[in-house]
């Protein structure tokens, strides 16, 4: 009876008419179940051991999906998420905040102007600055540029000032950029320094366009010694985006060759960048100085010197696009 039940229960499972009645009485068991084995391995299934009613039902074996493991995702590089000073974009017009070097920056946002002005012969363009940036908030102390030497291991140099809180005066472009360099700045470009200076708006000074000698220090308010005044001693002259000290004071290093023919007239319009070189293998300056008149601290009006240049009115500022 033993051998009855589990025959008829794998001719039932092999048929697949699962609920099918047993086979009637005088069946010949042995020859069923020789047919079963004979036709699971037929199908290339594993016949059950006689001595394990446990094992699994054919059929289930045959139909039973087989679950494929999911193939391993790979994660491609994480998205770059710069936490040096400076190195993610402001989120407004203004927004200050600690460089690298231990000055204040603030942050330009992109947008675009008209650079440039007829009446001092450099022509009139449409520019875009595509990307924000970070700008000194005042031009390099003499201070700062000692911290600088002292970190960088070499000599101060011909570098000087009145006092720590002053631009530090007789630094060539070379040294600017090397300051730059040493802490992941830059110098700007003269578009970048032109747009922070005169905003969207294009104004003439950085307050306005209205010239007005108690908002900068030039050749009509000079500073104590009958130079320079401490960084950021204007505030009511600021720019639109809070850049102090933009015109007046000294003259700052920017990062262009200088170039008073093609290029300025015919730069692209988006993020010029200046010539690959240079007429009289000059670099370009921006923003006047102690010593000059209002026509020489317009926001627009350029100058130019070779690189090795070192005078007691020439500074810099630095910048970092994110």
């Amino acid at each position: 009876e033993q051998m009855r039940q589990r025959s008829a229960k794998w001719a039932i499972a092999l048929g697949g008419a699962v609920g099918a009645p047993l086979p009637p009485a005088g069946w010949d068991y042995d020859a069923l179940a020789d047919r079963i084995v004979k036709g699971l391995r037929k199908q290339g299934l594993q016949p059950p051991n006689s001595a394990d009613e446990s094992a699994p039902s054919p059929v289930h074996q045959r139909h039973e999906p087989k679950v494929r493991a999911a193939p391993a995702r790979t994660r491609g590089p994480a998205p770059t998420h710069d936490d040096t000073p400076l190195g993610q974009p402001g989120e407004r017009v203004g927004e200050t905040a600690t460089g690298p070097d231990g000055g204040a920056y603030v942050w330009v946002p992109a947008g675009e102007f008209d650079m440039g002005a007829a009446g001092l012969g450099q022509p009139v363009h449409h520019v875009r600055i595509t990307k924000g940036f970070w700008l000194g908030k005042c031009t390099v102390t003499l201070g700062q540029w000692k911290a600088y030497c002292q970190k960088a291991g070499i000599e101060v140099g011909k570098a000087t000032a009145p006092s720590d809180n002053h631009p530090v005066v007789f630094v060539s472009w070379d040294d600017a950029k090397a300051y730059c360099k040493h802490s992941g700045l830059d110098l700007p470009t003269e578009a970048q320094w032109e747009y922070a200076a005169r905003g969207p708006k294009s104004r003439m000074y950085p307050w306005g366009n209205q010239w007005d000698p108690k908002k900068c220090c030039n050749d009509q308010n000079k500073g104590p010694d009958g130079t320079t005044f401490p960084v950021g001693s204007f505030p009511e002259g600021a720019s639109w985006c809070g850049a102090l000290d933009m015109v007046g004071n000294v003259w700052e290093w920017c990062n262009d060759w200088y170039d008073n023919k093609y290029y300025y007239a015919n730069s692209p319009v988006d993020d010029p960048s200046g010539p690959d070189s240079g007429q009289w293998r000059s670099r370009s300056l921006r923003g006047g100085s102690w010593d000059l008149v209002a026509r020489y601290c317009r926001s627009s009006f350029r100058r130019n010197f070779v690189p090795t240049t070192r005078n007691d009115n020439i500074g810099f500022r630095a910048s970092r696009t994110p």
